[in-house]
């Protein structure tokens, strides 16, 4: 009897290898019974970044579900998954096939997730800001606060330093626009002072009409005010972005572009400024600064909206990526304009500039 017993173990587990194995899935369906069972292996990918799985199978006489065990939801009904991971770890994943003449087969992953470079990027979002309410101007609205004094610029962790003076109808700093006006006001019945908020891309990163900041910096002070090493006071400077004391950060990137008021006084030239000639330019330069209020880097990250040094060229409209990871970690930045336009007055550019998408990342604790 033990013998036939032994033979008959024998027989079964060399049938269900060959044949059918008996599974229980973790989801809804606590009872199917699957044909055929495949471990499709370990896979690996990044947070954000789209896992493609191909199973090779694509019968129009089936349907399909993909589920994800370990969250216990279904995540997609297509034969190839396509899906993203918005946080790190293991997750078990399963493909049920169900086909029209009755069988069932069912192909398991794992798929192991780690942090990708911009796990922890923070990404300035600017409609979440309300313009509803705004300020109406050629092509859009502005922040109703433009010339409030003492009011808050702020989204999410970034406060953007803003002063106004009501009396005069004058701000500096950053405000916010979504106009899509890109024209040259010279000789409108407001002329420039009534127009400052547009953008020569005519609205923010996202398209046309979406939000963007204007800034109104201050010329590139004396070396004797960014000494490496040195107390910078913060408070001095106009165009200044603050980030919040819950965590750390290092700069990343920022998106920037010409506003209108200089694309046109640099191309045509006008009562106040002279048209650019070659060897001008025209550069934005951003300084970070630590909690300690000390320089995170000798040297600013610098762009030119403008730079004529070699030659006369077309001036770019466009947004452009600007990279601040040399700043490193940074509590404070600083924005500066500096125009080879220079009067007995000072600068004769007029000094305004457009941002989008600042983005920094976040130290892990």
């Amino acid at each position: 009897m033990k013998k036939s017993f032994l033979k008959l173990s024998v027989f079964l587990a060399f049938s269900i290898g060959l044949s059918t194995t008996v599974l229980t899935s973790c989801s809804s369906d606590n009872n199917s019974v699957y044909n055929i069972a495949i471990d499709g292996g370990n896979l690996e990918t990044q947070t954000f970044k789209e896992l493609i799985i191909d199973p090779k199978i694509n019968s129009t006489n089936a349907t399909y579900t993909w589920f994800n065990h370990t969250e216990n939801n279904n995540i997609s009904n297509q034969p190839v998954l396509k899906y993203i991971f918005d946080q790190p770890g293991e997750y078990k994943l399963s493909l049920k096939i169900d086909y029209f003449d009755g069988r069932v087969e069912l192909i398991t992953y794992t798929v192991n997730v780690t942090k990708s470079d911009d796990y922890n990027y923070i990404t300035l979002d600017l409609n979440q800001i309300d313009l509803s309410n705004g300020i109406p101007t050629v092509g859009g609205k502005i922040w109703k606060d433009t010339f409030t004094e003492d009011a808050l610029l702020q989204q999410g962790i970034f406060t953007f330093k803003h002063s106004a003076y009501p009396e005069y109808s004058t701000w500096l700093g950053f405000t916010l626009s979504n106009s899509n006006d890109n024209t040259n006001h010279l000789m409108s019945e407001e002329s420039w002072f009534g127009n400052q908020w547009g953008s020569m891309t005519k609205g923010g990163v996202d398209g046309e009409g979406t939000p963007f900041l204007v800034s109104f910096p201050d010329n590139k002070p004396h070396p004797s005010l960014l000494q490496p090493g040195e107390t910078i006071k913060v408070g001095r400077f106009s165009a200044v972005v603050t980030l919040d004391d819950e965590n750390r950060y290092t700069a990343v990137k920022t998106s920037v572009a010409i506003s209108p008021w200089p694309y046109y006084s640099i191309l045509e030239g006008d009562y106040y400024s002279r048209k650019f000639e070659e060897g001008d330019y025209f550069a934005l330069h951003v300084y970070g600064v630590d909690k300690d209020q000390k320089l995170t880097s000798a040297e600013p990250v610098t762009h030119y909206f403008v730079d004529f040094r070699n030659g006369v060229n077309t001036i770019n409209t466009n947004w452009n990526t600007v990279d601040l990871s040399s700043l490193g970690e940074v509590k404070y930045l600083l924005f500066f304009l500096e125009t080879t336009d220079i009067g007995d007055w000072g600068a004769n550019t007029p000094f305004y500039f457009t941002m989008d998408k600042l983005t920094v990342d976040k130290i892990d604790k």
